[in-house]
């Protein structure tokens, strides 16, 4: 009898230890798949998600080509249509999405999906806004790059998830530097901070008979990461343009507009792509999605022509203990309407970000990957040719040394900044005409500086 009282007992222990156990594992697969009761998703019915989206510059856009995709795959399977209405560009979608919140005469209706800024998603408010922080566990948000997740944040929410990355490098005319290299001895080791660069440049100038070594697609850019280094705490005043009288941001804009001024550096006239593949100049200081624009060929003004074979370098550091680099792109929001569209745009978007599928969408288009095994899975990356090869060597160098920096910049501060790159591009000239006849730089300098004051 013993016995069976003590066999009952252990065998209660056990029994308690495993409904311990199932317990605790039917909480984490509550918190891995979420605990409703079933899905809303009927693979018979379909729900139909409306997107637009910016990735259409391309003639085949690669996000059109996994819209298509998935439609056909995971879509099929689980009853979601993406329907992809407008292609646009970043800086346009913020008045289209205006226009459809206000229910502007003609506008189109809201999209359930839509690629854009943070700022895009403040336009929507949070209260509008499908939270990605309810729709993806906690281990996989860890897994996204922690800055581009911060990127993507409303009041402490995730509401714009990072898709695709981009950030500024160097694209170098490998043929035409190889000349260069041979006459002066300036070798890929000669740009790793400004400061060698600009003494590069004053060389490639008087050997090439006057052309620029670098021309800048956002010249202001390189303004602003170079002041943060220098310790700028007070660069931007409240409508989030320049504040001209901030002591690191004055040092760090005449570092770019001296060099400038002496016809060493240029401003592109819209891409600087454009310079490099007709030889203006040596080196474009651009996006690393310029890379899909890029000719392989480059044709000189008097129509003679070799092979680009372009370099990619990582950009210039302020010195060599600040490395900073830029990140630019657009992530995922999605309109909050029905619980079922909400599903639907958590399978998408979990579909979208597969490392694998991320890997793949963005060699298409010069950009990073935004989750940390996507990053891994770039190092076992068999690439077509030397060129992307050169590409993703640098921002995978890159994303390992550098500190990641971003600024939400509005439709409105980018209309100022064009403005501005206009004017310079109008003045250079005279500008550089006007120093070599002896006029005193700091007179020049601050001319440009009044035309940025201008436009506060």
């Amino acid at each position: 009898r013993q016995m069976c009282i003590r066999d009952r007992y252990i065998k209660g222990k056990i029994m308690k230890k495993v409904i311990k156990y199932l317990l605790v594992f039917g909480l984490s697969l509550c918190n891995l798949y979420g605990c409703s009761s079933k899905s809303l998703l009927d693979k018979d019915n379909p729900v139909t998600l409306t997107m637009w989206h910016v990735y259409g510059e391309q003639v085949n856009s690669p996000m059109n080509q996994l819209v298509a995709e998935f439609n056909e795959t995971e879509g099929k399977e689980k009853g979601i249509i993406i329907n992809v209405t407008k292609v646009t560009n970043a800086s346009k979608i913020g008045q289209e999405l205006e226009a459809s919140l206000a229910k502007e005469p003609g506008a189109d209706p809201m999209p359930d999906l839509y690629t854009g800024h943070i700022h895009n998603a403040r336009q929507v408010g949070l209260e509008n806004s499908v939270v990605w922080d309810d729709v993806f566990t906690k281990k996989e948000i860890n897994n996204f790059v922690d800055e581009f997740l911060d990127a993507g944040i409303l009041e402490d929410k995730l509401v714009d998830l990072p898709l695709s990355k981009s950030t500024i490098v160097f694209f170098m005319n490998g043929t035409q530097f190889k000349k260069f290299s041979n006459d002066t001895q300036v070798t890929l080791n000669d740009f790793e901070t400004w400061d060698q660069v600009f003494k590069v440049a004053e060389k490639y100038y008087e050997w090439s008979n006057g052309k620029p070594l670098c021309c800048f697609d956002y010249v202001l850019n390189s303004v602003e990461s170079y002041a943060i280094a220098l310790g700028s705490k007070h660069m931007f005043n409240e409508n989030g343009w320049y504040n001209t009288d901030d002591k690191e941001f004055q040092e760090a804009f005449r570092t770019f507009l001296e060099p400038l001024i002496k016809g060493h550096i240029s401003a592109s006239d819209f891409y600087s792509s454009t310079q490099l593949t007709t030889g203006e100049t040596l080196i474009g200081v651009s996006s690393s999605a310029a890379y899909l624009y890029l000719n392989d060929i480059v044709t000189y003004p008097d129509n003679t022509t070799e092979p680009l074979n372009a370099i990619a370098l990582p950009y210039p550091k302020a010195d060599k203990d600040h490395a900073l680099m830029t990140q630019a792109g657009v992530g995922l929001c999605a309109y909050k309407t029905t619980e079922q569209k909400q599903e639907a745009a958590s399978v998408f978007a979990h579909w979208l970000v597969e490392p694998k599928r991320n890997v793949d969408f963005v060699i298409q288009g010069g950009y990073m990957p935004v989750t940390k095994k996507a990053f891994k899975n770039l190092k076992n990356e068999k690439f077509e040719d030397e060129e992307t090869q050169s590409l993703y060597n640098t921002l995978t160098e890159m994303k390992s040394d550098y500190t990641v920096i971003s600024r939400d910049v509005t439709y409105a501060v980018s209309r100022k900044a064009y403005t501005f790159y206009d004017q310079i591009r109008k003045n250079q000239s005279q500008w550089q005409a006007r120093y070599e006849a002896g006029e005193d730089m700091d007179v020049l300098v601050q001319e440009a500086m009044d035309i940025l004051k201008s436009l506060s």
